[in-house]
């Protein structure tokens, strides 16, 4: 059985937060008050833990092993911005 997990997480901070998408640096930008769909996909729904870590500066979001992550804004998917 495959896993599709989303997690929806608002910005409401008065400054832009940048996500990373580990294990591969994949970084975007949320501006102010914008909510994202964090959408998490794996083979299996036993491939592991979805992990997000927070540190002030950024979140990084860990997918499933074997899994991917995408991130949309209003049915969107975000563009990759350059690393910082």
């Amino acid at each position: 059985m495959p896993l599709n997990q989303t997690i929806v997480y608002r910005n409401n901070t008065d400054r832009a937060i940048r996500i990373v998408v580990e294990p591969w640096a994949r970084q975007y930008l949320i501006d102010p008050t914008v909510e994202v769909e964090f959408r998490f996909f794996a083979e299996s729904a036993s491939a592991n833990r979805i992990e997000i870590e927070e540190s002030g500066k950024y979140l990084s979001l860990w997918p499933p092993d074997g899994g991917i992550v995408q991130l949309f804004v209003d049915g969107r998917e975000l563009k990759q911005v350059a690393q910082e």
